[in-house]
Parts: structure tokens; C-alpha cells; sequence
């Protein structure tokens, strides 16, 4: 019987450590590396799709006008291949073959689309995909195909601009973060991709709003209504514009940046307007290390704020901004095609020699200041609404109304020179 050692290694030498050592602890480890590895070097559906050199000509050939239609294309065109089972190159042998038969094969998988109730502006960019990729190769669908309802948007039939009471409860609901953002949506109109675009590589900067200062590390505008340019490489349009943003809006973004002050962080002209929050530095994914926040977070951002309570999307923010200064305009308190400008739409042929100019003259932008100065009530009604509740609980009564109206909880303010009385109702004084 072999005796085993458990008392004394050093008396008895009856063991191997080599020979009775466990290798757990090495296959486990060499497991997880294998693991890691294997995370770090997967390769995406793009990546595979890139890989291709006839779609990567494509594919930048699209993103030279538009990064995010080129993603969206790119993606659409792999999904609408992985449905039929055929791969990118496939596809264009079919249509070099037989272009009647890639149209009927559009053809069925619109009708399979609508059958499952895809929304018809779904429907509609997998179809432009496909034949952006075709006409690529110099392959023309002649077939006139028809998508049901194509200008329908069933995500939006029952969508609204918020009212007073919801734009206070939203603003009350969210952070700094959010706040800022949502007010640089609502009250300057900028769309979400200003702030960031989609792969966080740009977005709005401390020296796009001209009259921010910081001093004794302190930020406060100079002049309120205060300017937002919107660089081109910002601009949707491809062209430079610059909006204005209301006092609250400016209330808003204030508190945001003094705060990112307090907590150690430096400003200078090129520091972001909306940042990555500074102790979650790590685990950015494709996007760690940036100092811009991607269109996605900041829309998140947004979302997180309305949910449960609202259904809307980010976006009703900057239909608010537009809704508010059309009822402005109604009322003659801003020219129209200062609307579509601060809208940073281009506007008609007549803006071409007017707002679209690359430097406009000092009285126009003056005149666009005032204007929309005198937008800031419409804007702003969510504060203004509150005064306009104190005013209707006042009125201006004639003596002999007065005897009548006090014993029902009226109280006596003062009298006008005109001899009639302003009086309040009590319970506005509580």
C-alpha cells in the first residue's frame, strides 16, 4: 500500500507535486482568454458586408453625401438578403440575368411586408436600398412598383405637441443633462444630430454659442435671446445657419454647464455643449474615449424623461419649436421665412438671394433677433401660462358689481383713475 504524505514534506518524500497538481485553474484560465479573444476579434454583419469591395465602393460612394443614409442602406440591404437567401452579389447576377425577375422578387417581398404590417416608410427604405445597390451596377427597374399608403406614418397618426402643464411636469422630471438638451431641442429648435452626430465624432461646441462667457468659472450669457450657429457639418441641410434660444431655454443650459464647472471639468471653446457624464468614462463601447455624446444617448436621454408618463418621441420637441413660432407668425410677430431659417430648412427660391446667404448684413440679423425676441412668449408659455393664471384671477368690476362679488370671496386691490375696481378672488391669494 502506497503511504501518502500529509503530515511532514519534508520527512517523508512519498509524492510528486507535478504528478498530483491540478490543471483547473490553467485550463480555465486559458478558457476565458480564448473567450476574450474570440469577443474581441468577432466580426459584425457590417464588417462581413464590407468586407466585399464591390459594396465598400458603394457604401462610400453614399456616405460621401450622408454617413447615416449609407448605414441605413448598407443595413436594410443585408437584411433584405438574409430574407431571401441570397447574398449582395447574388442578387446583381439576378438583375444582370433578368431584371424582370429582381422586380417581381421586389414585387413579393412588398406584399410579404404588408401582410406582417410593416410601417410603409419601412417598407419603402428596404426598396430604395435595394435599388440604390442595383442602380450601382447600372441596373434600372423600368416596373413602376407601388407601396401602399407610402406618405402614411401610423407611429405619428395620434401624435401631438406638448401643452403647458406637460412641457413644466417634462422639465421638472429631467436632470441637468436632459434638461439642456431638451431645451436646446424645444426652445432653439436644433435637431438631436446637432448635439452629436451618430458616431459621436461632433457636435455642438461652447464656441457655437457666441455669447457664452465663463468667468471666475461661472457661465452666463452676455444677451438673451442668446445665438446658436449650427456649423455646416452639423447642419442637415449641409449649409450653415444659426438659431436663437428663450431665457428659460438659456436658464437651462446654464445650470447644466456650471455644474460640469463645479465638478472639475475645464471649459474652453471647444469643449462639448452636451458631454458623456465625466465618472463613466469606460464602457463606451466604439464611442469610449470621445468626448461627444452619439445621437442615440442624447435621444435616449430624452426618452428615459418622458417615459411612462408620455408616448412622444424626442423629436415632438423640435415639432413644439415650429408649432410655437407658426402661431407666432399667424399673429405677425415673425416673418416666415425666418421660421423655415431658424428651422435651418433653406427655405424658397427667394431665400437664396436673402437668409441663405453665407454672411448676412448686421440689419437682417438684428431684425431676425427682434423678431424672435417677441416669439420668446410663445415659447416660454409653460412659465407664461402661470402669469396668465394670476391675470385671471383678477377683474376690473364697477362699484355696485363689487358689493355683489365680495361676499362670494372676492377681495378689494385697488381703485383705477377711472373709478372702477380691481379686486382678486381670495382663494388665488392662498
Amino acid at each position: 500500500m502506497k503511504t501518502v504524505n500529509t503530515i511532514n514534506s519534508l520527512t517523508i518524500i512519498d509524492e510528486v507535486r507535478t504528478n498530483v497538481r491540478s490543471d483547473v485553474g490553467k485550463k480555465l484560465t486559458q478558457e476565458q482568454s480564448q473567450i476574450t479573444t474570440a469577443k474581441q476579434n468577432r466580426i459584425t454583419k457590417k464588417d462581413s458586408l464590407l468586407s466585399n469591395q464591390d459594396i465598400r465602393r458603394w457604401y462610400d460612394n453614399l456616405a460621401r453625401s450622408s454617413v447615416v443614409t449609407a448605414e441605413v442602406r448598407l443595413r436594410k440591404l443585408g437584411k433584405f438578403c438574409e430574407n431571401n437567401k441570397m447574398t449582395p452579389k447574388e442578387l446583381i447576377e439576378l438583375g444582370l440575368r433578368d431584371p424582370r425577375a429582381v422586380a417581381d422578387l421586389l414585387e413579393d417581398n412588398i406584399t410579404t411586408m404588408e401582410k406582417k404590417r410593416y410601417a410603409p416608410q419601412y417598407i419603402k427604405t428596404v426598396i430604395t436600398a435595394v435599388k440604390s445597390w442595383l442602380h450601382h451596377f447600372d441596373i434600372e427597374i423600368k416596373r413602376r412598383i407601388k407601396i401602399a399608403n407610402v406618405d402614411a406614418t401610423p407611429t405619428l397618426v395620434d401624435e401631438r405637441v406638448p401643452e403647458a402643464s406637460e412641457l413644466i411636469e417634462l422639465f421638472n422630471r429631467a436632470n441637468l443633462r436632459a434638461g439642456a438638451v431638451m431645451a436646446l431641442m424645444g426652445k432653439a429648435g436644433l435637431r438631436p444630430q446637432v448635439l452629436g452626430n451618430h458616431n459621436a465624432t461632433d457636435g455642438l461646441m461652447i464656441q457655437d454659442l457666441p455669447e457664452l462667457e465663463v468667468i471666475h468659472g461661472i457661465a452666463r450669457f452676455t444677451k438673451t435671446p442668446a445665438r446658436v450657429v449650427i456649423r455646416r457639418t452639423l447642419s442637415k441641410a449641409g449649409h450653415k445657419y444659426f438659431s436663437f434660444i428663450t431665457e428659460t431655454g438659456a436658464e437651462k443650459i446654464l445650470a447644466y454647464l456650471n455644474q460640469r464647472m463645479i465638478d472639475g471639468e475645464i471649459l474652453g471653446p471647444e469643449s462639448p455643449v452636451i458631454a458623456p457624464f465625466s465618472k463613466y468614462k469606460r464602457f463606451r463601447g466604439k464611442n469610449e474615449g470621445k468626448k461627444f455624446l452619439c445621437t442615440a444617448i442624447i435621444e435616449r436621454d430624452v426618452r428615459v424623461t418622458m417615459r411612462p408618463r408620455f408616448k412622444w418621441r424626442p423629436y415632438v420637441l423640435r415639432a413644439f419649436f415650429d408649432t410655437q413660432l407658426l402661431i407666432a407668425e399667424s399673429r405677425g410677430k415673425i416673418a416666415h421665412d425666418f421660421r423655415v431659417f431658424f428651422m435651418g430648412h433653406t427655405g424658397s427660391m427667394e431665400a437664396k438671394y436673402t437668409t441663405n446667404k453665407s454672411i448676412l448684413p448686421k440689419a437682417l440679423t438684428d431684425e431676425m433677433y427682434t423678431s424672435f425676441k417677441k416669439c420668446q412668449e410663445f415659447l416660454d408659455y409653460e412659465t407664461n401660462a402661470k402669469q396668465d393664471e394670476e391675470i385671471t384671477k383678477q377683474r376690473v368690476v364697477t362699484s355696485e358689481e363689487f358689493e355683489k362679488l365680495v361676499t362670494e370671496g372676492w377681495q378689494f386691490l385697488g381703485t383705477l383713475p377711472n373709478g372702477k375696481i380691481v379686486i382678486k378672488n381670495r382663494q388665488g391669494l392662498d
